[in-house]
């Protein structure tokens, strides 16, 4: 008889031994997809902003560049309001003179 008690006592010992090592294989095994998933997705998440890090700091560089053009621009309209400065370019690009003004041209080898 004791042999049998023993018996029956090993048996729902072992079978809840199973279903607690069934439970832990699922959970390491979810454990291993969540920690795949998140490492995948930290890595393609560095990379995308690698990429956008890049795409910024060239946009950054044509704003720089449009800003200096934008300022020279400005300065030239500034410029063009001054009438010496209208006159200056008249004289140089287009030859005109003022009628009372006689023009001086240099030596020309």
């Amino acid at each position: 008889m004791r042999n049998s008690s023993v018996d029956r006592h090993s048996s729902p010992t072992s079978k809840s031994n199973a279903g607690g090592r069934r439970r832990i294989m699922i959970w390491l095994l979810s454990l291993a997809a969540f920690g795949s998933w998140a490492i995948f997705t930290f890595f393609s998440q560095g990379m995308i902003m690698a990429d956008r890090s890049e795409q910024l700091t060239q946009k950054e560089k044509q704003k720089q560049a449009a800003t200096q053009t934008e300022q020279q621009l400005q300065t030239e309209v500034n410029r063009l309001k001054d009438p010496e400065y209208i006159g200056e370019i008249a004289r140089s690009k287009y030859g005109l003179y003022k009628p009372e003004e006689t023009p001086i041209i240099g030596d020309q080898k």
